[in-house]
């Protein structure tokens, strides 16, 4: 009886570990026919640079996942702000993001080095930057904040409009309010040229340069483009500032229960929309500006000297803070 027992109990015991074990097990994110449905989010416009190479990414990866993997794209702050993109990939509650550096320099304080003004000094730069070593550590350092880097595409090179004079000396810039991303560097940037900057909502811009509140903005020639923001600014400077990026973020609970192969699959398609979104991204930036011009929006040409040395305060600011990534940045000229 005892050792009937005792049987008993071990069976038990094995039962209640085997139903434990069940439980801790994710639910598959395949159907029956061995297809998965993801969803991918951004806060931009759909016929920008990164809109098209999103809609792109996700028509490759369905075509040599032959159909299995669906991605179901969403533009223009559908899902959210960028800050609440990133917060759903953490959670598992949206499977991609992208999202400006800026926003994630939130999450990761390092990244804000990239948005120090002209440490980024050309688009070859920027690819030896971002498409080497550097790109690929600081997308590997996101697993600390609970997301995995899938890529790093290109917003482009920033410049400045405005509805009050043409800019071609950092005097000139000097007592307009210019709209900026609520980023404390950005702000310093634009105050170490003598101008008032506005931290603002990029949806409530227009509308304040509409009725005067604010000068002018900063962003890139399609976004400025894309935007009209031509309406309310007939001057352009192309001060090419600051060098901005988004990155691509997966939900680490979606790409864990992905197969190997379909985690190959998506990594490759990355690899290839890597380059040619940056590809499109110029080609757009250069039409942008022809776009603008023929729209009567005066286009400038500052020597940049003089406002990367009126800028260096602010470099020098942060050296210590991101001193090491400044250095590889420097070295990868």
């Amino acid at each position: 009886m005892r050792k009937r027992g005792l049987a008993v109990l071990v069976s038990i015991a094995l039962l209640v570990s085997l139903a434990a074990v069940g439980c801790g097990k994710k639910s598959s994110i395949y159907d029956e026919n061995n297809n998965v449905q993801l969803r991918m989010a951004q806060a931009s416009a759909a016929d920008g640079a990164i809109g098209i190479s999103m809609e792109e990414f996700a028509e490759n990866v369905k075509d040599k996942s032959e159909g299995r993997i669906e991605i179901t794209v969403f533009h223009n702050g559908q899902l959210g702000s960028e800050r609440d993109n990133i917060e759903a990939c953490e959670l598992g509650n949206l499977d991609i993001a992208v999202v400006n550096q800026s926003v994630l320099a939130n999450f990761i304080p390092e990244i804000a080095a990239f948005d120090l003004p002209y440490v980024i000094e050309g688009t070859e730069h920027a690819d030896k930057v971002f498409l080497g070593d550097i790109g690929q550590d600081f997308l590997d350092s996101l697993s600390k904040v609970e997301l995995k880097g899938l890529g790093i595409w290109e917003s482009g090179f920033r410049n400045l409009t405005n509805s009050k004079k043409e800019i071609n000396t950092p005097e000139d810039t000097k007592g307009l309010r210019i709209r900026v991303m609520e980023n404390e560097i950005h702000q310093k940037l634009w105050k170490s040229l003598g101008a008032d900057p506005v931290p603002m909502a990029w949806s409530e811009a227009y509308t304040a340069m509409q009725q005067g509140a604010i000068d002018g903005q900063e962003n890139p020639a399609t976004v400025i483009d894309k935007n009209n923001v031509v309406e309310v600014n007939k001057e352009m400077a192309i001060t090419e500032h600051v060098y901005s990026t988004v990155f691509i973020l997966m939900a680490p609970k979606t790409w864990e229960a992905l197969n190997e192969g379909d985690q190959k699959i998506i990594t490759e398609c990355m690899e290839e929309a890597n380059r040619a979104e940056r590809e499109l991204s110029r080609t757009m930036d250069k039409e942008a500006i022809t776009t603008l011009e023929s729209k009567g929006m005066t286009v400038t040409y500052p020597d940049k000297t003089d406002f990367i040395k009126e800028t260096q305060n602010v470099r020098d600011s942060y050296g210590v803070d991101y001193k090491e990534t400044l250095d590889r940045i420097a070295e990868a000229k």
